[in-house]
């Protein structure tokens, strides 16, 4: 008879134990799981800078829902190493809506960096997303573009030079390294002459240039038409704006 008793204790307490671990087990599966995700697109886009260096911008989506804690900041890190780790001055925030981007600036030319997204927590942990290769020995001889135009009104006149103005309005993959104007006496622009703008610093802008041009003959209709040259020497106009004006007497 005590055996017997004895046995049903046991079973009894096994039981309670069985139960006790499957309750348990049932309340980690109710746990949500960690969400947090950062993909970052494979193909990137650059622009060439004046002095040769790349601009890179990087897109991504990423999905964080707080389960896995408070997220202090989120963004890129890019390094010349595999798997980059976020430190002073390697990386740049998310700008944008989901999917957002990025753009990591003057970065040396013809070299490979790795780059992937992150977040910070509020624990001073970091959570990083796939890693993706992204290259500076880029070329854009073939895509590269720029759009100016003449202005229909002078900045400034007299009887021996002229001040025009030059309106870019589209740029593309690469900044000129020189912009100016064009301008000749011939409808043609034949003997024509090269006026820069003396005051370019950095990259060419969406935006106008100007610059005195003297020496002028008074009274004498000049032609003018925009020019830009990119390193590799190559000149372009930008279109076919051109503009007639006239010196004072």
């Amino acid at each position: 008879m005590k055996t017997m008793r004895n046995l049903l204790k046991t079973v009894t307490y096994l039981f309670i134990l069985t139960l006790t671990f499957s309750c348990s087990n049932d309340d980690e599966n109710l746990l949500p799981a960690d969400d947090r995700s950062f993909t970052t697109d494979a193909t990137t886009d650059f622009f060439i800078n004046r002095d040769g260096s790349v601009n890179l911008t990087v897109r991504g989506t990423f999905t964080d829902s707080g389960i896995a804690g408070e997220t202090k900041r989120r963004g890129f890190v890019y390094g010349t190493t595999k798997s980059p780790e976020v430190n002073a001055g390697n990386t740049e925030p998310l700008l944008g809506n989901n999917p957002m981007y990025t753009t990591f600036r003057n970065l040396e030319a013809g070299q490979v960096f790795f780059i992937r997204g992150f977040f910070e927590m509020s624990d001073g942990t970091f959570f990083y997303g796939n890693e993706i290769e992204a290259s500076t020995d880029v070329n854009a001889e073939n895509s590269r573009s720029i759009s100016m135009t003449i202005k229909p009104q002078l900045y400034f006149k007299n009887s021996e030079g002229i001040t025009p103005e030059l309106e870019v309005t589209a740029i593309e993959k690469e900044s000129p390294v020189d912009i100016g104007f064009e301008y000749s006496v011939n409808q043609n622009f034949s003997n024509s002459s090269i006026t820069l703008d003396k005051d370019m610093a950095g990259n060419i802008f969406i935006t106008t240039y100007s610059e005195f041009i003297e020496g002028l003959i008074p009274g004498t209709v000049y032609y003018f038409r925009p020019y830009a040259k990119y390193a590799d020497e190559t000149v372009t106009n930008g279109g076919t704006s051109t503009a007639s004006f006239t010196t004072n007497q």
